[in-house]
């Protein structure tokens, strides 16, 4: 898991990827929990967190694009 710093400096393109791999790995992390091969279920919920960080940063990413947009018509 990257920190917020590292998120926020990448771009577009890596989010997405590294979104597309945290959804793989809470996917994982749920089957190994219900297989009981992890004890540690908090990791789900870790994950799960670290998903709605990335979706929050691609939201921003977006918005300040939509913003300098507007600022270019005006």
């Amino acid at each position: 898991m990257l920190s917020a710093l590292e998120l926020r400096s990448s771009t577009h393109k890596e989010l997405l990827e590294e979104l597309r791999n945290a959804r793989k790995e809470v996917m994982r992390v749920k089957i190994g929990v219900k297989t009981k091969h992890l004890k540690d279920s908090s990791l789900v919920i870790k994950q799960r967190r670290y998903i709605s960080q990335i979706k929050t940063i691609l939201k921003e990413m977006i918005i300040e694009e939509m913003v300098k947009d507007a600022k270019k018509s005006i």
